[in-house]
């Protein structure tokens, strides 16, 4: 008796667990492949994946990023997959005098408080002996400043595939601000 006692808790916790998290909102994922022009003119492509959340209290406010990855290649770094993950937005990913470079922003004030409450809110990583170091943005060559990869919260119509073509056009949509096609030391989050 007591065995089934302890099954049906575990039943319980379980049925009580599963509707908690569907209450909480559905995560899913996309991934895509996209072209990534690096500051020497090179064509590297990229996988970009994210994790979203959607559905928070009972309102749809539409599905938020919560996860991010990239992955890729170059053969200056061993030609291996290079893995980044963070929960932060990448802007950039560049290599600047043989150092490679990623800059993220936190997508809402959860990630910002997150990191530290960061200003200006740019957070920049670079890739050594094997892993990403978090560094002061005052180390993120201006060189690399401008934004190389995809701004929006997905890819284009679910695209699999994202093309500079894409990218040019989401650079010309005036509703996505400067901030986010540039980096600026002068932005900050109030």
């Amino acid at each position: 008796m007591m065995n089934l006692k302890n099954l049906f808790r575990r039943l319980v916790l379980g049925v009580m667990l599963a509707s908690m998290s569907m209450l909480g909102g559905c995560s899913n994922t996309s991934t895509w492949q996209e072209e990534v022009r690096l500051v020497d003119g090179r064509v590297i492509m990229v996988t970009q994946k994210r994790r979203y959340e959607g559905a928070y209290s009972g309102q749809d406010f539409g599905d938020l990023p919560r996860e991010f990855w990239l992955k890729f290649k170059l053969p200056e770094f061993g030609g291996q997959e290079i893995t980044w993950h963070e929960n932060l937005g990448p802007q950039v990913l560049n290599v600047h005098q043989g150092k490679l470079y990623i800059v993220a922003i936190p997508f809402t004030e959860r990630e910002f408080v997150q990191y530290g409450k960061p200003v200006p809110f740019y957070i920049g990583y670079r890739y050594e002996a094997g892993q990403w170091q978090r560094i002061p943005f005052a180390e993120i060559p201006e060189a690399i400043y401008d934004t190389n990869l995809l701004i929006n919260n997905g890819s284009p119509s679910g695209a699999k595939f994202v093309t500079f073509t894409m990218k040019d056009a989401e650079m010309k949509d005036e509703t996505i601000g400067q901030v986010s096609k540039r980096i600026d030391p002068n932005t900050k989050i109030h």
